[in-house]
């Protein structure tokens, strides 16, 4: 019976050393696990989104325009920046996209030694009517950017299409004080297109106009990028290609034009070359097809005039980066 208590009393101890030897072993490998997006390891998820108004939501119920400038916007229920950000169970997104912005716009917002042109006073700090911009307050926007860039773990880049909506060639020939009316008229003749259709020789001087806007996006694109790197060489930084709003549309009448046709080449053109410098450049290109836009929706008063996404089409786009991240 001695014997037997000897034994069990035995085997207790190895049983109790093999549980405190396990237990010992098992918090010794133990690690904290961040998601795989926190490049920072301090286990909070910053995502920053850079772009124009389809990253700020334009079009959407909840957009309202903030009219104090500043760097983040707030984040509009509906849009791809918040589903993403939910998606990546971000602790914070800052919303950095601004409607109407132009590639130009962005690179004189990120870069100090960029002069810009005559009308990056539209969305940026100015004293006077978007005429003279205000270098105090521009000063304090490029340092909100550029700190939320530094903060990020994951950025989104969607920029270049105002390039061709809102081109400062038409702008530097403008005579008179009205840049908004310009600008509502140069919006008014690229959505009534077909119309213009019918002018061949006045469609060749827009399509020139257009490739002189080509070039100039590639050296602002370029720079954008290269300066995100330069203060944040860790984020993974997506730039999202652009989508043709009038891919569907379609116009009969005395010549019947195929409106998504005639912008096809210029978005193809944009698009090749963000595909292009993906590589060399450290970021993702993401391919963006197949929107849903209010352009093509028939029950939309932007039928024709409006080539922001639709609700559905803010779900299409952020279903399309978080396979791209996920990828």
């Amino acid at each position: 019976m001695k014997q037997t208590k000897k034994i069990i009393a035995l085997l207790l101890a190895v049983m109790m050393l093999i549980s405190c030897t396990a237990v010992a072993s098992f918090a010794a490998t133990k690690k904290t696990t961040y998601s795989k997006y926190d490049y920072n390891r301090d286990g909070k998820v910053i995502y920053t989104v850079l772009g124009d108004s389809i990253a700020a939501g334009y079009s959407l119920p909840g957009f309202v325009e903030d009219t104090k400038w500043k760097a983040e916007w707030p984040v509009v229920p509906g849009s791809y920046p918040e589903y993403v950000g939910k998606a990546l169970g971000a602790k914070h997104t800052y919303q950095d996209a601004h409607i109407g912005l132009r590639s130009t716009d962005l690179r004189y917002l990120l870069c100090d030694d960029y002069i810009g042109d005559i009308a990056v006073g539209w969305r940026v700090p100015t004293t006077d009517n978007y005429r003279t911009v205000d270098q105090a307050g521009l000063a304090t926007v490029r340092k909100q950017y550029l700190n939320h860039i530094k903060k990020a773990d994951v950025i989104t880049l969607n920029i270049g299409i105002n390039d061709l909506t809102i081109p400062s060639g038409i702008l530097d020939n403008v005579q008179g004080e009205n840049l908004n009316l310009l600008l509502a008229f140069w919006g008014d003749m690229l959505g009534n297109a077909y119309k213009l259709a019918d002018n061949a020789a006045y469609m060749a001087q827009v399509s020139t106009l257009l490739i002189g806007f080509y070039r100039n996006y590639v050296s602002n694109f370029n720079a954008i990028v290269t300066k995100i790197k330069e203060v944040n060489p860790t984020a993974k930084l997506l730039v999202l290609g652009y989508y043709n709003a009038a891919q569907d549309a379609f116009v009969k009448g005395a010549l019947p034009v195929d409106i998504g046709a005639l912008v096809t080449p210029f978005i193809d053109l944009f698009n090749s070359h963000a595909a292009g410098a993906a590589a060399g450049n450290g970021y993702t290109y993401v391919k963006m097809e197949h929107i849903d836009t209010l352009f093509c929706d028939r029950t939309s008063p932007g039928y024709l005039n409006d080539n922001h996404p639709t609700a559905y089409g803010h779900k299409q786009m952020a279903d399309i980066i978080m396979a791209a991240i996920n990828a």
